[in-house]
């Protein structure tokens, strides 16, 4: 797969792909690169091969799910990591099936420990992929996966189980949402009461009700407040003359265009001459900054080199 001509989004993508240890995160790398390869008759035969090793991958993951032999090689972290876990029957699976638009789907049973070992999908909020985790239930959970995530996403039914569940994450440096499900199934003063219960004896946790009756409303709420969970910015590159990159780089709050640029590639910071930015951190359109500069949230950079 010759990365020649093509943007850094590809070029990381195509170097994630030959590093990535399952098959899920090499189909999550191959749909980078094809959202990212250039739509002329040119590139008709690089697009053709990247349909086809998608292809190959997909079903080998579905017969290997088919056959019950799916397997955690290992996760790799991607920019934003999320993880979602609670007991078994708390409603995680459909959670998560609502929840991400790329991912193999998570077995949604009556029966306790249907999900055996993690998941992967892919939230989209606006212009950013999140990559989420549906553990598997408590206490079967993946220990070290909940320890090192960004966020988890902790659903339950009933405020007694919280206890069990702070008990299971207690390790867990993670920023925390706290989900209770099913809630269509209370009354207005059940729901009054259990509100006011959170806000007086579980003052800490950010909490949010949730409903499959208003799925839609809450899963757009929901995203957002995932999103916002995550200590970073979003930042677009172009190259002069064209229209900046439609992916954003993720970065960490207070990146300068020097961690931006060797964000691309290794050592691409010592190859620009000058960079011009425009978006949030600049006093007009197009100024040019030096490699200390520090970019704001959506900022756009054009880098030029010696």
């Amino acid at each position: 797969m010759a990365s020649t001509n093509q943007s850094p989004f590809y070029q990381r993508a195509e170097e994630d792909f030959r590093t990535a240890t399952t098959d899920e995160e090499r189909i999550a790398c191959l749909e980078i690169m094809m959202k990212e390869c250039p739509k002329h008759k040119s590139s008709e035969n690089m697009r053709r091969n990247l349909t086809n090793r998608l292809k190959k991958l997909t079903e080998g993951v579905e017969r290997r799910k088919k056959a019950g032999k799916g397997s955690r090689e290992g996760i790799k972290k991607n920019d934003m990591q999320c993880t979602l876990i609670g007991l078994p029957n708390s409603g995680k699976s459909t959670l998560f099936n609502l929840l991400t638009t790329k991912k193999l789907k998570s077995k949604v049973s009556p029966h306790q420990f249907t999900t055996h070992s993690p998941i992967l999908g892919i939230i989209e909020y606006e212009d950013a992929r999140i990559q989420l985790i549906d553990d598997a239930p408590i206490p079967n959970q993946d220990k070290s996966l909940v320890n090192s995530t960004d966020t988890l996403l902790i659903i339950f039914e009933n405020l007694n189980q919280i206890r069990d569940l702070e008990r299971a994450i207690w390790k867990s440096k993670a920023k925390k949402i706290w989900i209770l499900n099913k809630v269509d199934s209370l009354t207005d003063m059940e729901r009054r009461k259990i509100k006011a219960t959170l806000r007086s004896k579980y003052k800490k946790l950010d909490f949010i009700f949730f409903s499959n009756k208003e799925s839609q409303l809450k899963i757009k709420e929901l995203k957002k407040k995932i999103f916002e969970s995550f200590p970073i910015i979003r930042i677009y590159t172009k190259e002069p003359g064209k229209i900046p990159t439609k992916e954003p780089m993720i970065l960490k709050k207070d990146s300068n265009i020097k961690e931006a640029a060797e964000k691309i590639r290794k050592n691409f910071s010592k190859q620009i001459k000058t960079s011009r930015i425009w978006g949030p951190s600049s006093k007009f359109g197009g100024q040019t900054v030096g490699i200390d500069h520090i970019l704001k949230d959506k900022d756009t950079i054009e880098f030029h080199t010696k």
